[in-house]
């Protein structure tokens, strides 16, 4: 544990939604966290005392207020009990950065919303606020603050579309909850009755995620089950879709298919895939996330377009080629290991360092009101 003067290290996060709230990467992040920070004050918009709120999503401004909020909220319990230092997820501490609590801080850059504007939403109603308006605060965010991006893309986003220097701590995967399983049972546990081939999508059924592939490579090889993973209220003929599968039990989902079918537009890392190449399912996926920075060599195909004809052809690869094993790939990246002692490690340099720059002094609190 990591301990200042004496005591452990106190460490607040910030941050939109809790897992239980929200079950997409930011929060499955907050739930690895706490394998390196077990007492992790987590402090969200639902735990925020509101006597008004306006919705300001019209002016795509929603998730700036909710900042704001949580901030504030922060720095109330700062005032009462000073922590030693606080972590926010993206623009959830965008308002520390104008505050300046006296502690060290820490922003994670989980993507950026210049990058998924420019990659995924030109052409539609939410580009121009999303490129222009409510990305002014990812820079605001990044003020004062160590800057750690999720993926070696995220780092590149920030530099290249803001100027922003970042430390990449890349996500972990826990390899002891995803890990495979027989086919033969994992297909009995989720009740799927089925002999032949059968190909898994995970994720919301949109655009970003490449629904739309799913759909034209599905209507065009009945002889594969499409297994669709979602929480979307989305149905179509040629797929079997489940909806709302608890965490716990997407190993079996993983260990029941042949490869996972990931043609996603914008992905900063791609949890989806991690999570399934450390059950030793192949995968055919588009080159975004942390496929821009991996080779396909042992984990499947890495197709460099959004024509379902590109994906079909590398699901016949995957189908007809030699067995693969890409857990071996993500043990040695992308353990919880390496992250839970990457995090540990620069907590302590960012509060050693802060400890050092205010002339070795424990950090004072901020004034009582």
């Amino acid at each position: 544990m990591l301990h200042q003067r004496g005591r452990e290290v106190k460490i607040a996060l910030l941050s939109m939604y809790r897992f239980e709230e929200v079950r997409g990467g930011t929060e499955i992040f907050i739930e690895h966290l706490r394998k390196a920070f077990p007492d992790l004050q987590v402090i969200t918009y639902s735990s925020v005392e509101r006597k008004r709120d306006l919705d300001l999503s019209r002016l795509s401004l929603e998730e700036a207020k909710k900042g704001f909020a949580i901030s504030r909220r922060f720095l109330e319990l700062h005032r009462e009990e000073p922590f030693d230092l606080v972590i926010a997820n993206s623009t959830a501490g965008w308002y520390l950065s104008m505050a300046r609590p006296d502690i060290p801080m820490v922003n994670i850059y989980h993507f950026t919303l210049r990058g998924l504007a420019s990659e995924v939403l030109r052409g539609t109603p939410g580009y121009f606020p999303s490129r222009y308006l409510a990305s002014l605060f990812e820079k605001v965010t990044s003020l004062g603050k160590i800057n750690v991006a999720v993926s070696p893309k995220v780092a590149r986003e920030m530099w290249d579309l803001y100027r922003i220097r970042s430390r990449v701590i890349e996500n972990g995967v826990p390899l002891d909850l995803f890990r495979p399983t027989p086919m033969e049972e994992a297909r009995e546990a989720i009740g799927l009755r089925w002999n032949g081939p059968v190909a898994l999508f995970v994720g919301r059924a949109d655009h970003t995620k490449g629904v739309d592939i799913l759909m034209k490579v599905a209507r065009q090889r009945p002889d594969i089950r499409f297994l669709c993973v979602t929480s979307s209220p989305f149905e179509n003929d040629c797929l079997e879709v489940r909806r709302n599968v608890p965490y716990q039990r997407m190993p079996l989902y993983y260990s029941a298919a042949d490869l996972l079918l990931f043609p996603s537009r914008y992905e900063s890392v791609g949890y989806t895939a991690l999570e399934a190449m450390a059950c030793d399912l192949p995968v055919v996926a588009s080159r975004t996330g942390v496929f821009e920075d991996m080779t396909e060599g042992g984990i499947g195909r890495i197709v460099s377009s959004w024509d379902a004809d590109d994906y079909l052809v590398a699901i016949d690869q995957v189908l007809g080629g030699p067995p693969l094993h890409p857990r071996s790939a993500v043990s040695a990246r992308y353990s919880m290991e390496r992250f839970v002692e990457d995090y540990r490690a620069m907590v302590k340099e960012a509060v050693t360092s802060y400890r050092i720059d205010r002339g070795g002094g424990a950090p004072s609190p901020l004034p009582r009101r």
